[in-house]
């Protein structure tokens, strides 16, 4: 405890580091307490993370339709209430789930199970987001629906996807690792953190909604607003009947006294306090303090808007954590399912995505906890890991909340406090459950202002491109092929992320004669084009498919790996059949000898060998 709780100052120790904890293997015991506070650890590693998603997808319940008079909300509720409830969701599903994910239960006469079986948390997948913002701001205000509708006829189409990673935990691992190298997986996450960056910004400077209606003063504008054929098709009409008005003031009544134009002083500078403490606290927190830091930002930059006030003015209202109950659960609040076509191609892509995380992020973590990867058991694990991947996504969905996906942020706090048992897993599936089913924590929560969530976000978001480089980096050598499938994708998404109408307004117009069938088929693609990361991805996955390898990667005799000559000269001796073992050793000698291959002699110990194995995998 005195190691992780001890802050650190690096630029006045004149030893150089101290001795780690000891270390807690997957079975072994830790106790009651330290259980719980261990648990305590990871749960507060993932609750900003954890609660960004829904907040996101709330916040478009929030406004109302333009051009109507009196203004008609999104929302058919109270969206405030709304948000509370799917923050709450969200934590309560986590928690639940993890368990499973913890627990690993055998599948009764088969060589599967259902959870990892390793201190391995599951949270809600930001990689949805993007597709989920597309696709409820689509519904809301080309078809008409209520948030309300929306996001339940999104649910039912997560739902249906869902089944995607179920599938593919029958696969076998390498098949899945061929078909999704690296290249295509880090470039679709770094996209995704690209595309997130700026729903952090646009918290930060105010809110997501007065950020997209800031324009000063008032005049006339060219728009499109939705319109219908006399078949009923409906498409968007291009009017000069609309007005930009006085940009749209940054607040929302139920929970602030200060309303203030978009990027104002006192917005960014609560944001900026949220970011700097982030950077603080790496430098001189604690172990525990660096590893929770995002969430203990957050709180800080709360405390400090909630002790200030702008012109008397209250920053932070508790309205909403009076009137929210005690205790809830889930479908307090319920949505009515449906299915959406057009979003199921974008879907697919984004589960195939994560059930990538998920192989990487359970390796790492059998990694961290000292277990062997390239073994039957490993492999059990990770595909009981996609398996609960799948069945989450179902539950999730038929529990209003957003899908889950394996957590990454817990390989960090295994690494950093030793501990690997489960125990801890079970505490942090208690924590997580306990802070969804008490109301008032999803209302304190719903209270944070925009501007200080946004400086938390925006970290949040830009560790997802981090994490989409070092996929890149570290899964490819960086040759000339994959440079060239890289910036050919890189192009693309970018592009479109830039300048999103290069693919929604005249590529592919909808025509009065168009059927049902040819328009969901017309939305899908429009869907998948206008969206960087799923255009990223589908070009990185083609152009890895149809590109040949270079000629110097392929496993050719001259350039044959020592490695792989010495266990063939191994396999050899022992089999004392097949090709002769001196033909072998014949090869090795011109790899050590003065050849253009000149390789020295591997001597590595046999520990050093089988642990560059699991490295690999």
């Amino acid at each position: 405890m005195k190691y992780l709780c001890m802050p650190s100052f690096p630029y006045f120790r004149k030893s150089r580091g101290v001795a780690p904890p000891r270390f807690f293997g997957k079975d072994d015991f830790l106790g009651l307490i330290v259980a719980l506070v261990m648990g305590l650890q990871h749960a507060l590693a993932m609750v900003g993370g954890l609660i960004t998603p829904p907040l996101l997808i709330s916040n478009l319940g929030f406004g109302t339709r333009p051009g109507t008079s009196p203004p008609v909300p999104y929302s058919s509720g109270n969206p405030a209430e709304t948000q509370r409830y799917l923050v709450q969701a969200s934590l309560i599903v986590c928690g639940i789930m993890t368990f499973f994910q913890v627990l690993g239960v055998r599948i009764w006469k088969t060589n599967y199970q259902f959870g990892a079986g390793i201190l391995s948390c599951m949270g809600v997948s930001f990689t949805t987001v993007p597709i989920a913002t597309s696709v409820i701001s689509q519904l809301m205000k080309e078809k008409g629906h209520t948030f309300e509708e929306a996001y339940g006829i999104f649910l039912g189409t997560i739902a249906v996807c869902a089944v995607i990673p179920m599938i593919l935990s029958f696969f076998p691992i390498r098949v899945i690792k061929k078909i999704f190298p690296p290249i295509v997986c880090g470039i679709t996450i770094m996209m995704i953190g690209v595309h997130l960056i700026g729903a952090g910004f646009k918290n930060w400077g105010g809110g997501a909604f007065c950020a997209d209606n800031w324009q000063h003063p008032p005049a006339p504008k060219t728009c499109y607003l939705p319109a219908k054929y006399p078949n009923g098709t409906s498409y968007m009409q291009q009017s000069t009947q609309c007005w930009v008005g006085p940009g749209v003031k940054c607040g929302d009544p139920t929970k602030t006294e200060v309303f203030l134009p978009f990027g104002s002083q006192e917005y960014l500078g609560l944001g900026f306090l949220v970011f700097v403490t982030i950077i603080f606290l790496e430098i001189f927190g604690s172990p525990f303090m660096r590893n929770a830091s995002v969430i203990l930002a957050l709180l800080f930059g709360y405390l400090i808007a909630a002790v200030t006030t702008y012109n008397g003015q209250k920053y932070v209202i508790t309205d909403k954590i009076e009137a929210a109950p005690g205790i809830t659960f889930l479908w307090t609040t319920t949505f009515p399912l449906g299915f959406y076509s057009p979003a199921i191609i974008p879907l697919m892509i984004v589960f195939i995505i994560t059930s990538i995380e998920t192989v990487g992020d359970t390796a790492a973590t059998m990694e961290a906890s000292r277990m062997a990867v390239d073994t039957e058991d490993g492999t059990r694990r990770i595909k009981g890991a996609l398996l609960n991947d799948g069945i989450s996504g179902v539950f999730s969905a038929l529990a209003t909340s957003l899908p889950l996906t394996t957590f990454a942020q817990n390989n960090g706090v295994i690494s950093l406090t030793n501990v690997a048992a489960r125990q801890a897993g079970f505490a942090a599936a208690f924590w997580l459950f306990l802070l969804g089913i008490v109301g008032k924590i999803g209302a304190w929560i719903t209270t944070i202002p925009e501007c200080v969530l946004g400086g938390m976000t925006t970290f949040l978001f830009a560790n997802v491109i981090a994490s989409g480089i070092k996929i890149i980096i570290n899964g490819d050598p960086l040759t000339r092929r994959s440079r060239f499938i890289l910036a050919c994708s890189l192009a693309l998404a970018f592009g479109v992320e830039l300048v999103p109408q290069w693919a929604t307004l005249n590529l592919w117009p909808v025509t009065p004669g168009m059927s049902p069938g040819l328009r969901g088929l017309r939305d899908a693609i429009i869907l998948v084009i206008s969206t960087s990361f799923t255009l990223g991805a589908v070009v990185a996955l083609i152009l890895n498919l149809i590109i040949p390898r270079d000629a110097s990667t392929a496993p050719t005799k001259d350039n044959l790996e020592l490695p792989e000559l010495e266990e063939k000269i191994i396999a050899a001796d022992k089999s004392g059949s097949g090709k002769d073992s001196g033909s072998y050793k014949d090869e090795l000698s011109s790899h050590e000898d003065g050849g253009h291959n000149m390789v020295p002699p591997r001597q590595e110990p046999p520990a050093m060998v089988a642990a560059d194995a699991t490295c690999k995998v």
